[in-house]
């Protein structure tokens, strides 16, 4: 017996509404880099990605050029990187023929931009000091992070250390070799830990004291250690039998892995919100519809919590509370009648203690008879 539709009687229609996703990154790395050598069985299109570093082989760059052994170091981490980003630096004409030129650290860099998504970047090739310079100024103003690394402890690349996005780390004096032969892995050793760190997710990491695989430890003075710590410059070295990456500080002495949780926190709350406003037909401009805001705000900061990057509640002396986060927003009846036609929610704040890490422990004690 054939059945009549239940559309006559419970009509039912049903929306799929597709949250928005974040194309930012924090663990994927850029390689600038000059042009290969000779030509390779693929084409380099713009900026590409590899996921293991014979893949350059085929655009034309040998095992002994700077991409290669960068990449190799990289992917030689644990945890490593699953894909590095790579983009040629494009030369120029200039008034020397025989010299190579290359057009600005800052145009690569945009382009670059324009093209992937990256959070991490790394120079190979290009170790002047302008260079450097302009690949910090860049960075600190595309929310990105710069590692760069130096071997000559008496000639450091930068003399302004007021950055929150770049870090520098003191590679030469390698143990066992000489002063003018230093191993060419050392070259990369900022993207090493850049790399390794990049594997954890953002607010469940220190930098500190992570061993890099292929990177050799200094051999420093207490006098050389104090003055690379003076600077904020990091350094590898040797404890206990280890090989330990030590410091973890951006050039202003901010802990890297601050900015990171930091920058990712920032688009957490971002894409969240967008979602809530996104996935309600009308999100209404009244208490509850702020509520839906705050509620959205406290969830994404009880992430941030649960990952290590915000403290759990703690308690004081009496066993009072202390909240590692707070969130408050204002009443509808707090906006004036040209604000809520405006459509625009202000007022909405909060606040978070840092979980932070300890690096260093000192013990006091006694034996006694």
């Amino acid at each position: 017996m054939r059945n009549n539709p239940l559309d006559d009687i419970v009509k039912c229609d049903i929306e799929i509404s597709s949250p928005g996703s974040s194309d930012a990154t924090f663990n994927t790395i850029l390689l600038v880099v000059p042009g290969p050598v000779s030509e390779g069985t693929q084409e380099i299109t713009g900026t590409t990605a590899i996921s293991k570093a014979d893949e350059l082989l085929d655009y034309g760059f040998t095992t002994d050029s700077d991409a290669y052994i960068a990449a190799t170091v990289a992917f030689s981490q644990s945890p490593a990187p699953s894909e590095l980003y790579f983009v040629v630096r494009q030369p120029v004409e200039g008034e020397e023929p025989e010299v190579t030129t290359y057009e600005d650290i800052k145009t690569t860099l945009a382009r670059a931009n324009d093209e992937v998504s990256f959070y991490g970047i790394h120079l190979t090739s290009f170790r002047d000091k302008k260079d450097i310079a302009d690949a910090i100024s860049w960075t600190e103003a595309n929310e990105k992070i710069f590692g760069f690394e130096y071997n000559n402890i008496d000639d450091c690349p930068v003399s302004n250390f007021s950055f929150y996005r770049s870090f520098g780390e003191f590679a030469g004096l390698a143990d066992g070799y000489s002063a003018e032969e230093q191993p060419v892995e050392n070259g990369f050793a900022a993207l090493a830990e850049m790399a390794k760190c990049f594997g954890y997710d953002p607010g469940t990491e220190t930098w500190n004291l992570k061993e890099n695989a292929t990177i050799v430890p200094s051999k420093l003075s207490a006098a050389q250690k104090k003055e690379l710590a003076d600077k904020n410059i990091n350094c590898f070295l040797r404890y206990a039998g280890t090989n330990c990456f030590i410091g973890g500080m951006m050039l202003s002495g901010e802990w890297i892995d601050v900015i990171r949780f930091r920058d990712w926190l920032k688009n957490e709350l971002q894409i969240r919100v967008f979602n809530a406003l996104k996935a309600n037909r009308k999100v209404p401009f009244t208490d509850a519809g702020i509520r839906l805001i705050e509620g959205t705000m406290d969830a994404t900061l009880k992430y941030g919590q649960d990952i290590g990057g915000i403290v759990p509640t703690e308690y004081d002396a009496d066993n009072n509370p202390i909240y590692g986060y707070t969130v408050t927003v204002p009443r509808a009846s707090d906006f004036t009648e040209a604000e809520r036609k405006a459509r625009k929610l202000t007022g909405c704040k909060w606040s978070a203690r840092l979980e932070g890490a300890i690096h260093a422990v000192d013990i006091g004690g006694n034996l006694t008879f």
